[in-house]
């Protein structure tokens, strides 16, 4: 039996771990600062008392006691874990981004290669039923060689007020840049279609709406102290946590867990911890400064052109597809695409919910290529190994390059 050590019991590192129970697997230790998380999580996962932490040192000084370790802390934490578990001779399973440094980030990868470690990084993206089929078709031929791809990630308005702005990912010091925390899946995404290294990369990107200028007449530091304008807001908690739409409901209901720091809290409780929490802040009176909006132009090898557009300011969480080639192409979103052929027929793909509201189908499938990788060895094409990840997160910070200087960016002499 597989035995596998989780750090962080957030909402991904508490459901991968669920994944690999599912799957066969043994969690034998956990470690989570926050206790309640910490107390539910290990009952759930089956993990005794003595085995379970809320001081990361006491984790790692247990030394190595499993196959496998999963890293699901925060982002500028992943580093000095994932060095740590490799020194330890874990196998590794990445919540990305890495790391928001370009030399950390290459440093594990040169470590892992070392000691003959997968440290296999959670692009779970390429697990969808959408880009996996995306993939298969575009590998058939069917639409000939890939001459443009033009990939927009359509944030969600209250999904970037709840991460991005008063949420973990608000702060670049304290996490990264939101091209690279948010859309390094995307990034990922075009080198694993066209399989194909960036050349040129060229980034703009602003801040334009959750700024202090911007807050309403008599607005209070909490939307739930008297804010005049609940009505009319759309970031209001009520509308985003306490009455949320049909589209953030789901998503909302998700992070409940950690707003709250425990399951199971009552929406009473709930509402009284928004009236102190960050997550209760008016959101032009946060400490947030990523980009909201953002646009990568990529020059890639064999003569493709590639886009990414990122933006906050959408109604619905979903991700665009647009792939031509010789022959054909490929549009797509929320879960569906077609494929026209130019001398032949139209054909379309649905996969349903799961498939429209996130990765969520993807979580499982990654779960699975790891668990076979270290039952068998076998490392599938989906797998995305240290070695390959690597390419998202330099494109990612050649972006942030080009998007601060205003200057294109040769990949070649960004990495040296």
């Amino acid at each position: 039996m597989v035995t596998i050590a989780v750090i962080g019991l957030g909402n991904r590192g508490f459901m991968y771990a669920k994944h690999f129970l599912k799957q066969g697997a043994q969690i034998v230790s956990v470690c989570e600062k926050k206790p309640e998380l910490l107390k539910t999580g290990a009952n759930t996962l089956k993990v005794s008392s003595d085995k379970a932490f809320s001081d990361e040192k006491d984790f790692f000084a247990q030394g190595k006691i499993a196959d496998a370790m999963i890293i699901a802390t925060q982002d500028r934490d992943h580093y000095g874990h994932a060095k740590q578990a490799l020194e330890l001779g874990y196998h590794i399973l990445c919540e990305k981004p890495v790391s928001p440094i370009k030399e950390q980030c290459e440093e594990l990868d040169k470590l892992a290669r070392e000691k003959n470690l997968h440290m296999v990084v959670c692009h779970v993206l390429r697990y969808t039923q959408y880009y996996d089929t995306i993939k298969k078709v575009i590998d058939s031929g069917m639409i000939g060689e890939v001459t443009n791809l033009n990939l927009v990630e359509n944030v969600g308005y209250f999904h970037f007020a709840h991460s991005y702005v008063r949420g973990n990912w608000r702060k670049e010091s304290e996490t990264g840049p939101s091209i690279l925390a948010k859309c390094c899946h995307d990034l990922d995404m075009i080198y694993y279609l066209t399989g194909k290294k960036a050349l040129k990369v060229y980034s703009v990107g602003s801040r334009k709406a959750f700024l202090p200028e911007n807050a309403p007449a008599g607005a209070p530091s909490h939307c739930l102290s008297g804010c005049p304008e609940s009505a009319t807001c759309p970031y209001h908690v009520n509308k985003i946590y306490l009455r949320p739409t049909l589209h953030s409901f789901p998503y909302m209901i998700m992070h409940k867990r950690i707003i709250c720091e425990k399951p199971g809290t009552s929406m009473k409780e709930f509402r009284e911890i928004l009236k102190t929490s960050r997550f209760g802040r008016c959101v032009y009176k946060c400490d947030n400064d990523v980009i909201e909006n953002q646009v990568v132009s990529l020059k890639l090898e064999n003569d493709i052109n590639a886009t990414l557009t990122m933006t906050a300011h959408t109604n619905k969480c979903f991700r665009h597809t647009r792939i031509c080639g010789t022959k054909g192409e490929i549009i797509g979103e929320g879960g569906k695409f077609k494929v026209n052929v130019f001398a032949g027929k139209k054909k379309k793909y649905s996969f349903g919910i799961l498939e429209s509201i996130g990765h969520m189908s993807g979580d499982a499938g990654i779960t699975r290529d790891f668990l076979k990788l270290l039952q068998t060895g076998e490392l599938t094409s989906r797998v995305s190994l240290m070695s390959e990840t690597i390419e998202s997160h330099m494109n990612a910070f050649a972006a942030e390059e080009s998007r601060k200087t205003g200057k294109e960016i040769d990949t070649a002499e960004f990495r040296k």
